[in-house]
């Protein structure tokens, strides 16, 4: 009996132990934005196909069973007259969306099969339904189903009988959200010891309905959307072959993110929204993004969960994805030749997930180290200033078949060949780039000298988002009664609206938020040609513009608001600029901008 209950329990062990997988990589590649240039196949016949050959040499060097795309493939104004008139005028916004849709779709998985990808993770970013903004009673807006059905006809269904490809349930869970609009978009999929789960974020209640920033779609999960969110994931959890957890959707929730030349759209409710709580409790490992064509990587402060932003932009940017039992190793490519094709690419930044002990550990590196969202996002002292070519700034110049190290930028007619270093927790990709700045002593080291001829920018835009808590801080010294933007958030196309600009009218302290709606510090007159330390912090998150506090030389000082009393809001489109109008994209909104005597140190 002895021996019997040996062998039994032999056999339990057995049964209990799951096989260990060799390690494997997967791509990450968010934002490819290649795919539209077939939606007009025809013009495409007898062509070679540059993004064949760009992902053939990402197959060939860097390997990968599988790519994960968090969104945003092509464009999508598949609903708009301009688009119908160029492609085919005798179909409707519905016919059309179809159409084009299949052709784009059909392209881009061909290219990558070509290449050697047959199996392509895609969740729908914002441009695979229409791109925002989505007015109410607009065809964009009504026609959401249509979107959805080109996508998924072509990511997610069996060409040759119509069946879901993602169909094997998850435990008791099943692979997808059933009777729900989300059900052929959103889904989940188990591949060797990871479970990927890709959803569709877009949600819309009426498209006449707004019901956000961006009309009547906006970023968040719910009801049985979410239900379905909460099981797959509990499910998971019991299933000891699933050794990682991967949520991939288009937008970030986490803020602030970096954000290059994007309308920066994200998910509501950041950390309290039920969709992060929900992948929190499930002890999710990683949520992927994209969005926002720049990379930020952030920790949860409540748990192990880590938000990954990353930026693909015709393979400017790719993450390979190592993964064992034990271990989760993320690394990130820059590319640093004229073409994808080249093969050429450095070691931007590395997270690395250790799961070997009870206790996650991390290791991050470089573009990917965690961003401190307690610190200082942007900080300038003047002492560093590179040449513009040595210090690559992300954005400018990687256009397919351009030139990945400019030497020089024009920015409102100056001619900038130098960057500032930021020292601040946004990192190099927002040093500020500037031209006709001298350089002198200021209150803590050196300050630079502005005049009417001055150019301070940053290229990337952020950190501000909507209502975010923002702070400006900066020593200042001017003898001049112009005028004078010491801080600028706008661009030319936006006029005077979505601003958090701080600036100087004859010496006296303003925060201009929009047209007629400013925040004057009283009885403060800093055009003294003495150096003071002015600064404005708002208290918490969508403030009034009269609760946002001036302080002048460490003091706290009295002020108050000309025009309407609104919540400050910044633009998620803004760019910041320092004693002028920077990368303003055109048309200054300012009727006059003058800086005279003006010195600025450490902002």
């Amino acid at each position: 009996m002895k021996i019997l209950a040996t062998l039994i329990t032999a056999i339990l062990l057995m049964q209990s132990t799951v096989r260990a997988e060799e390690p494997w990589r997967f791509i990450n590649l968010a934002d490819w934005h290649g795919a539209e240039k077939y939606v007009y196949s025809n013009r495409l016949a007898g062509r070679p196909d540059s993004n064949v050959d760009s992902l053939k040499m990402l197959k060939e060097n860097y390997g990968g069973e599988l790519v994960m795309l968090p969104g945003d493939a092509c464009r999508g104004h598949w609903d708009t007259d301009q688009f119908i008139k160029s492609f085919n005028p005798a179909l409707t916004p519905a016919e059309a969306i179809l159409q084009a849709g299949a052709l784009c779709y059909a392209g881009m998985v061909n290219a990558f099969n070509e290449a050697g990808y047959s199996k392509l993770l895609m969740a729908v970013g914002d441009h695979e339904v229409g791109d925002n903004p989505w007015p109410p009673g607009t065809a964009v807006s009504k026609h959401q189903a249509e979107f959805r059905e080109a996508f998924a006809n072509v990511f997610n269904v069996n060409p040759d009988g119509g069946q879901f490809i993602y169909d094997k349930p998850i435990g008791e869970a099943a692979s997808r959200p059933l009777g729900t609009k989300y059900e052929a978009t959103s889904y989940a999929y188990q591949h060797k010891n990871v479970l990927f789960v890709t959803v569709d974020v877009f949600h819309q209640e009426d498209p006449d309905k707004k019901i956000g920033m961006q009309g009547t779609v906006t970023g968040a999960v719910t009801g049985k959307h979410l239900a379905w969110l909460d099981h797959v994931l509990s499910e998971a959890g019991k299933d000891a072959s699933i050794k990682h957890i991967f949520v991939q959707a288009h937008l970030p929730v986490l803020q602030p993110v970096r954000r290059i030349n994007s309308s920066g759209m994200l998910m509501d409710g950041e950390m309290e929204s039920d969709f992060w709580k929900t992948m929190r409790k499930h002890n999710v490992d990683i949520y992927f993004a994209g969005e926002v064509h720049s990379n930020t990587v952030t920790k949860d402060p409540k748990s192990d969960l880590v938000q990954v932003v990353t930026r693909g932009r015709w393979l400017n940017n790719f993450a390979t994805v190592d993964v064992t039992d034990d271990e989760i190793d993320i690394t990130l490519y820059n590319q640093i030749a004229p073409k994808p094709s080249d093969g050429k690419y450095e070691v931007y930044g590395r997270l690395v997930v250790d799961k070997s002990a009870e206790k996650k550990t991390f290791r991050d590196e470089g573009e990917f180290a965690f961003l401190d969202r307690e610190a200082r996002m942007i900080h300038f002292d003047f002492e560093e200033n590179f040449a513009f070519k040595d210090r690559q700034v992300l954005g400018f110049s990687l256009r397919q078949g351009g030139n990945p190290f400019k030497s020089e930028i024009d920015i409102e007619g100056v001619t900038c060949d130098r960057s500032f270093a930021n020292l601040g927790t946004y990192g190099h990709n927002y040093d500020a780039q500037n031209g006709n700045i001298a350089l002198a002593e200021g209150p803590r080291g050196k300050a630079g000298v502005f005049n009417p001829n001055s150019q301070m920018a940053i290229y990337g835009a952020g950190p501000h988002a909507h209502g975010n808590m923002v702070s400006y801080a900066l020593w200042m010294k001017t003898t001049s009664k112009e005028y004078m933007v010491l801080v600028n958030t706008g661009r030319g196309f936006m006029g005077l609206r979505g601003l958090m600009n701080l600036n100087l009218n004859d010496g006296e302290p303003e925060l201009l938020i929009a047209d007629k709606q400013r925040l004057i510090a009283k009885d403060q007159k800093l055009n003294d040609g003495k150096w003071h330390h002015l600064a404005v912090s708002m208290p918490k998150k969508d403030c009034l513009l009269s609760e946002v506090q001036f302080y002048v030389d460490g003091q706290a000082v009295e002020s108050e608001v000309v025009g309407q009393d609104k919540p400050v809001s910044v633009s998620l489109a803004n760019r910041l600029s320092f004693g002028g109008l920077g990368h303003g994209n055109g048309k200054a909104p300012f009727s006059k901008l003058i800086h005279v005597e003006l010195g600025i140190s450490h902002l």
